[in-house]
């Protein structure tokens, strides 16, 4: 349970910086929770790894999040990450179809 709660808070964390250019916040928060509930629970995965990862994404015309890229240097997270939001619906109105988004994320095991 305390690795969630960490791994939710670096979650939160990288979409601070995550680039939005004419969204609001209220559109960030909503993304950005409904990111972490398809995250889920990771301490099984990636437990006992420490690594800096981005995720360039996009959201195709069904609201479905397309990861394109997931750059580190663990194939765990790469396949993790992917696995987790790949097609996932998200119910973000404001969000543009075909637009590139980008998310920092750092997994910090404890």
């Amino acid at each position: 349970m305390k690795k969630l709660k960490i791994f939710t808070a670096v979650v939160a964390l990288a979409f601070l910086s995550l680039s939005f250019t004419s969204t609001t916040a209220e559109t960030k928060k909503e993304l950005h929770d409904q990111i972490v509930e398809l995250i889920g629970d990771s301490s099984q995965t990636l437990a006992d790894i420490n690594l800096d990862a981005e995720i360039t994404f996009t959201l195709n015309d069904k609201s479905e999040i397309v990861v394109v890229s997931v750059k580190s240097d663990n194939t765990i997270v790469d396949n993790f990450i992917k696995s987790k939001l790949n097609y996932k619906k998200v119910n973000v109105k404001a969000l543009n179809p075909g637009k590139m988004y980008r998310l920092p994320l750092k997994v910090v095991s404890t």
